[in-house]
């Protein structure tokens, strides 16, 4: 299959510069007129002159920021009544310097063939999830695809929203505890051998301070090369542990257990469930279903796990209230709010509320426990580097004693 440029004007006379990729000419004309479009010049690009942008395009890949995009284009254009097979062209066409290019020319492609829209995203799972391919198909059931492709829009960002709201909370206390390791490393590396040196040229007896001192830096300047091994050895183990299911169902296990973090990421974790679980109710997609992908959604194993036992309970005729308090492992808040929800008939409303309130609550303990750290970390560094300026200014001080004798 060749890639042909071409130059074309739409109804209102607009011309519309673009590239292609077809069988020959004749499928170009066929296809730009049945995107209401109106040929005038076709060419078939060289391989040397296809765009540079096209193959960053393809190694960068897709971001979360393309998907939202996407997402909200297709649903203005939707709820304009635009033909599918048409809003997807709009969108090829608008891509040109978006990582989707391709992959939305794939599936105006199995559009275009008479699949459903749900099916031809389907064919893409790392960039369309079950929760955006189920939404769809809803939509597409009930005849709202427009309104469930704006909650997904808003879920998208939210998600997004909070993921940078996290990292950027982390971020702070990460560069300031480098910073300090890294400063401790110099000084104990560097500095401290080069006074060393000083101090044996003195000849005479040392404070206990400063004996300790260099016999630190001694220790550190001989297994330094080992303690940066089993740093590495650490890191590439847990990562390989993680990988395991024994590892990430442990690991997950620690992590909500950890004094100060666990009930951060504990709360997290629920969020995430009342958020994804509330957009999917809302969106039309069955509520057996809805927890089935909730659970992948979660992020936590054992909060996935607790998700799944919920969804059996509720498959033999429990309310969702009922099946949350029997596996104990969510707030009392999440619980009463599910059963108000399906006592009014507004669960995907209280599922929002609840998702709202622990993004709330967790931002605020991020934010707390961020205020804390800065001074801990500051206090830590000041008796570090306090202990190294007594340790060095002692001999002088002893020296500058006895010349005064």
């Amino acid at each position: 299959m060749a890639r042909f440029r071409y130059t074309a004007l739409d109804r209102s006379g607009k011309q519309i510069v673009g590239d292609i990729a077809a069988e020959n000419p004749e499928e170009v004309k066929r296809r730009l007129r049945e995107m209401g479009y109106f040929p005038s010049h076709i060419v078939e690009a060289a391989a040397k002159a296809l765009d540079r942008s096209t193959e960053v395009r393809r190694k960068r890949g897709v971001t979360g920021t393309d998907v939202v995009v996407m997402t909200r284009q297709l649903a203005d254009m939707t709820a304009a009544r635009l033909p599918m097979f048409r809003s997807l062209s709009v969108l090829v066409e608008q891509a040109g310097s978006s990582a989707l290019h391709d992959i939305v020319e794939e599936i105006r492609s199995d559009v275009q063939q008479g699949r459903p829209l749900s099916d031809a995203l389907r064919r893409h799972p790392r960039q369309f999830p079950d929760l955006y391919v189920n939404m769809v198909h809803a939509g597409e059931t009930s005849g709202h695809l427009d309104v469930v492709l704006v909650r997904l829009a808003d879920f998208l960002e939210k998600s997004m929203q909070r993921r940078s709201q996290v990292i950027s909370a982390l971020l702070y206390p990460a560069v300031l505890i480098t910073v300090a390791i890294g400063a401790v490393a110099f000084i104990m590396g560097f500095l401290i051998p080069k006074l060393s040196a000083l101090f044996e040229e003195m000849e005479q007896t040392l404070p206990l301070m400063t004996q300790a001192l260099l016999g630190i830096a001694d220790a550190f300047a001989q297994i330094w090369w080992l303690l940066f091994i089993l740093a590495a050895a650490l890191f590439f183990g847990v990562r390989w542990y993680a990988r395991t299911e024994a590892g990430r169902d442990a690991l997950d296990l620690i992590a909500l257990r950890v004094p100060l973090l666990g009930p951060i990421w504990h709360k997290m974790a629920v969020s995430r469930l009342a958020r994804t679980l509330g957009t999917m109710l809302a969106g039309g997609v069955p509520i057996l279903t809805a927890l089935e992908i909730s659970s992948n959604a979660v992020g936590n194993r054992p909060m996935a796990r607790a998700v799944s036992a919920m969804r059996d309970d509720v498959q033999e005729g429990t309310s969702i209230a009922n099946a949350m308090e029997h596996t104990a492992a969510f707030p009392p808040l999440l619980i009463h709010m599910a059963g108000v929800g399906e006592e009014t008939g507004q669960l995907p409303e209280m599922m929002a509320r609840v998702a709202d309130s622990l993004d709330f609550e967790v931002d605020s303990t991020l934010g707390r426990l961020t205020t804390l750290l800065e001074p801990f970390i500051i206090i830590i560094m000041g008796l570090i580097v306090g202990f190294i300026v007594l340790a060095v200014l002692l001999p002088i001080f002893q020296i500058n004693a006895t010349i005064g004798r």
